[in-house]
Parts: structure tokens; sequence; C-alpha cells
């Protein structure tokens, strides 16, 4: 323990507070003040609950134990919880010390995860001067800036890739340039998704994806934390239903109309809220991936999303989208841009690791 500084339980340098707003009960409401939940921004509303900035906990379902500040005149969402620091301590420097814990081990219920304040409250944190807090901070949001306007450059790159596309191709759902149209199960060899029953679990084996193991940002397959089936299981599924390299997964319930081109030759499988396209022989994935990223062919998906708590797109409705199909040379051109934007993105995301990496180390020098 470095000189001057004590250990105290989170209890007893925060206090909680709790959030009634439902999302659906948000509807038609308007306002100047911001409402969160575990996504982020969910819409404004004519209302706050906090007046100064604070700390938000996930306390329910996906991402549970992620914390986040939040600003002044804002509010969260039920899921959430409001974790306030009592006086003497820096926010900023408090919700570091709560990124450092594995919250989500605190986790109980299987549908939907919840932790509770009563049982991570008795984790202790490392708490030093306030001056000591405030440099600590200071050089932990250097590292984060940096690693944003990295993350700001991908972005950037993916703008450009979508921007060659509209360049190339025009909108695909108003076909400005006559493109010839056909539905995408026709063009497709096969449209299917993952399985609809609980798969039996075991401690290793075959990855099983879920639609929280897909990185929206990134539009990639995050492994590092997926469950695993047995070999046995894999082998059952008809080989239709197995990505391959140049195969297209697209996501189709909650966050859906997301595509995910397989580029590893990787075995794993997948829960129905995942589809596969196999492509025919007149689309190139890339092309393929681009157009699913178009904002009218996602206003297409939105049109027959069924649900209420969670939508989905069907399997027919997506057989049934309307492609345009431009020459495959063409097709094949845009593959070669967007492979030139992939590998200055590689770049960058080496440059991501390495930052992230030094602040791995730094929050484990001042917080493991």
């Amino acid at each position: 323990m470095k000189q001057k500084w004590i250990v105290k339980r989170i209890e007893d340098i925060c206090e909680k507070a709790s959030s009634n707003i439902a999302q659906n009960k948000l509807e038609g409401i308007t306002g100047d003040y911001p409402v969160f939940g575990a996504s982020g921004f969910v819409q404004n509303a004519d209302f706050y609950h906090r007046d100064s900035e604070y700390i938000g906990i996930v306390k329910d379902g996906s991402g549970v134990g992620r914390v986040n500040l939040y600003p002044a005149y804002s509010s969260l969402l039920g899921t959430m919880q409001y974790v306030l620091p009592k006086n003497g301590n820096d926010i900023r420097y408090i919700a570091y010390a709560l990124k450092s814990l594995n919250l989500a081990s605190f986790a109980s219920g299987v549908a939907i995860p919840h932790i509770y304040f009563k049982d991570y409250g008795k984790c202790e944190l490392p708490v030093p001067p306030k001056d000591e807090q405030e440099r600590i901070v200071a050089e932990l949001d250097l590292l984060n800036g940096v690693l944003e306007k990295q993350k700001a450059q991908l972005k950037e790159l993916d703008t450009l890739a979508q921007s060659i596309f509209y360049d190339m191709f025009g909108d695909p759902i108003e076909n400005s340039k006559g493109w010839e149209e056909r539905k995408l199960g026709d063009v497709s060899r096969s449209i299917t998704d993952g399985d609809h029953m609980p798969p039996p679990k075991s401690k290793s084996g075959i990855p099983f994806i879920t639609i929280s193991d897909v990185d929206k940002d990134s539009r990639s397959i995050d492994f590092s934390s997926t469950y695993y089936v047995p070999q046995e299981y894999y082998d059952k599924i008809k080989e239709n239903r197995k990505a391959e390299v140049g195969d297209v997964l697209y996501t189709v319930t909650g966050s859906y109309g997301i595509p995910i081109l397989v580029k590893e030759n990787r075995i794993f499988c997948f829960q129905r809220h995942i589809a596969l396209i196999k492509l025919g022989p007149d689309l190139v994935a890339q092309f393929l991936c681009y157009w699913a990223l178009c904002a009218s062919v996602k206003a297409e998906a939105d049109k027959v999303a069924t649900g209420i708590a969670q939508k989905t797109v069907g399997l027919n409705s997506i057989r049934n989208f309307s492609i345009i199909l431009p020459p495959l040379s063409l097709q094949q051109v845009f593959a070669d841009k967007i492979a030139s934007i992939e590998k200055q993105k590689a770049s960058i995301n080496q440059s991501i690791a390495e930052t992230q990496k030094l602040l791995d180390y730094t929050m484990d020098k001042y917080f493991g």
C-alpha cells in the first residue's frame, strides 16, 4: 500500500440510488435532458434525475457490471444503478477504480443476470489523497484520449468505405444507376440460422457464438468470452449451417442488421439470433456487407422486423430482400478498395492494442 493510501469499501465511499424509468414509457416524450441505458444514449426527455455528474453501472441484462460516467442533468433507465461518490473523492477516480473490478462476477440469474450493490458494495478500493487521485485521473484520461482518437480514425475509414460504395453503386434501394435487381435468396446458395434450442455446454470444445459476442463497431466476433459445446454436437450440424471463410453472418434479433464477414478458417457455431448467408457466384462478400450497411437497406429490415421486447428479422424476410447486382468485376473492384482500407485499419488496430496494453498496465499499477 502506497504511503497515505487507505483501503475502503465501496459502500463506505459511495451511495446508491435507483431509477424507475422504463424505456417503453418514454415513447412520445421529448425534451432537452438525455436518458441513458446499457447501450448508451436512449433519447431526450423533459425531466432529469441527477443535477451533477454521476457514475452509472449496468445492473441487469446484457453488459451487466459495466461502469461509465454520465453528465449532470440526465437520467438512467431502470436497468442501471446510480452510484454517487461521497464528498472528498474525485468522481473520475472512483469510476476508474470501479472499472478495475470485475463486477459482472457478482451476477446472479440465468435468463437475465443481475448484480446488487449490497454484494459488490463490500469490495475494497485503494483510496489515495485527493491530489493523488487527480494525478492518477489525469494519467488515465491521457491514455484514454489517445485510445479514443485511434478509434475515431477507424470510424473515419468505415465512413470512407461506405462512401465508396455509394459513389460506385448509388443508393441500393433507389437504384438510380439501374442495376439488375434480384431477391437475396435467389443469389445465395443458402440462408439459414443457428440452433433454436439451448445447446449442451462443455468446458472445452467448439465456441458457441451468441448475439452478445458480436462487436457492433468492428463487425467481428469476440471469441474471448464465448462458451463451448461438445465436438459431437457440432458434428451433427448440417453443412449449410456451418460458417466458412467468405460467408456472411447477419444478426437478426435485437441489434439486427449487422453483417459480419467470416475471414478466418475457424470452427464455431452460433445461436438462432444470427443468420448465415452462403453467397452464390453473382455476389462478392464485401459488396454484400456494405450493401447491408446502407441506411436504406437497414430501413427495409426495420419494416419487416417483428416482435415487441426484441424485434426479429425472419429468414424469409431476408431471402426476400431485393438486392442490386452490379457486374461481378465491378463488385471485385470495390472489394479491392475495401481490402486497402482494411490494411489501414489493421495498422490502427495494432496501435489500439498497444495503447490498450499500456492502459491496462497503468490500471493494474494503481488498482491491481
